[in-house]
């Protein structure tokens, strides 16, 4: 996976995504080592300042998410272990932050809510019936959210990865030090639209430069991989 860094990017690799309903299952474990080991190559080949930092993404909200639409199923109850991805992370002497989809949904609806309060503060996003669209320019539409009969707004899953990815850079940028810095995301080729369409969404509302997001598209048995770059001076920043 070839993507050029400077000594001083800032570097965070998410990957080991999992369900708890379903418990680490092989595209958890697969994605983490190979983000391990990409983490591993990356600190070698640039003699990085500071090591990548890792974070997992844990599904504990009982969500089936098929492109923008995410249906609840029963909700999740299972503690989340992730003992094995710990032991995985050992050798490498490096640990990980998990972070839990029903936070970044909670962050989502939250936004939201202070949005159709002011639709002025975001003129990237325009409210058409009961959707929120996203004006995007790689796809011909993306939906943001939804309007229930309450009211409220119901995010959507590229708002949720967009979301994700502002806490990722919010944790990067919180060092003092001044540099470019990267998410190399893992996820699984079937989510590929959706993922796209939220760092787009990222990029364009959110981002504050010298960012860029590395989509890695991972397939668990053949260990194949598409890795697509976007950045912020590929898609800019619209936010009001």
């Amino acid at each position: 996976m070839s993507f050029p860094l400077k000594r001083d990017t800032q570097v965070l690799i998410a990957c080991g995504y999992f369900d708890v309903s379903t418990g680490i299952d092989d595209f958890a474990v697969e994605s983490m080592k190979s983000g391990l080991r990409l983490g591993d190559e990356l600190q070698s080949t640039y003699s990085l300042t500071r090591r990548p930092a890792y974070t997992i993404i844990v599904n504990d909200l009982g969500m089936d998410c098929s492109q923008d639409v995410c249906e609840l199923r029963t909700a999740a109850t299972a503690e989340v272990d992730t003992s094995a991805l710990l032991e995985l992370c050992a050798p490498f002497g490096v640990s990980f932050e998990v972070v839990k989809e029903r936070t970044l949904r909670n962050r989502s609806a939250r936004f939201l809510k202070r949005w159709l309060k002011d639709t002025d503060s975001d003129e990237s996003l325009r409210l058409e019936g009961t959707e929120i669209l996203f004006d995007s320019d790689l796809y011909p539409k993306v939906i943001a959210g939804a309007v229930n009969e309450a009211g409220a707004g119901i995010p959507r899953c590229p708002l949720i990865v967009s979301e994700y990815l502002d806490l990722s850079f919010k944790r990067l940028s919180a060092s003092r030090q001044r540099s470019s810095r990267v998410v190399f995301d893992f996820n699984r080729v079937a989510d590929k639209d959706k993922v796209i369409k939220g760092t787009e969404m990222y990029l364009a509302r959110k981002s504050q430069g010298q960012e860029a997001v590395v989509q890695v598209f991972f397939d668990a048995k053949t260990h194949d991989f598409v890795s697509i770059p976007y950045s912020s001076e590929d898609l800019g920043r619209r936010a009001a």
